[in-house]
């Protein structure tokens, strides 16, 4: 009765493979429970609908693969990024404790 409950549990959660395997073993264990048997055709027919709204999904997801072009070999695709402004690699990048000569590298708080 208990694995039962568990078996209805899963199906409220939508877990519906979850709920199959563990109606398998209540038939089982007490083949003539027919709630079980109900129980066990409602996952499987929930399952495929789950089953024909991923079926859909990727297929969809899936239809745009191999329609982009394709590089040659051994040259680089183009650049995602558009927007790459050019100016930036000239800029010099800011300066750090390493940048600075040996006698002010550690010095945080200079006297004045």
């Amino acid at each position: 009765k208990a694995l039962f409950r568990k078996a209805q549990a899963e199906f409220g959660l939508k877990n519906f493979d979850e709920t199959m395997r563990i109606v398998k073993k209540v038939v089982e264990v007490d083949p003539q429970n027919k709630e079980a048997r109900a129980l066990y055709k409602d996952a499987q027919a929930e399952q495929k609908k789950v089953d024909q709204e991923a079926k859909g999904l990727f297929a969809k997801m899936c239809g745009g693969l191999g329609k982009g072009p394709i590089p040659e070999p051994g040259k680089a695709a183009a650049p995602m990024d558009e927007d790459f402004d050019e100016k930036e690699d000239d800029a010099e990048p800011p300066a750090t404790a390493t940048d600075l000569p040996a006698e002010d590298a550690f010095d945080v708080f200079p006297e004045s």
